[in-house]
């Protein structure tokens, strides 16, 4: 059995295992936080994939500043 790791271009990372399979696949795997294509194969050694880390999202600048203005209270107005 072959061990070892790939990372998505989204930042998610799989613990891979490949051993051999009764009779040749033919499939894919698609990351589960992003939906790319992480390989392909039409071989009797087929692939396992277990996520180990979910992407960390990087957090909108402007998403981020209108989230803070949006919680900001503005003093009572005087009549």
């Amino acid at each position: 059995m072959i061990e070892k790791q790939r990372q998505c271009r989204c930042g998610a990372i799989y613990h891979r295992t490949e051993a051999m399979a009764p009779s040749r696949e033919i499939d894919s795997f698609e990351c589960v936080a992003c939906g790319t294509t992480l390989e392909s194969w039409d071989t009797a050694w087929v692939p396992t994939y277990r996520l180990i880390s979910e992407p960390v999202a990087e957090p909108d600048t402007e998403s981020a500043r209108r989230s803070d203005a949006a919680c900001k209270t503005t003093p009572p107005q005087q009549s």
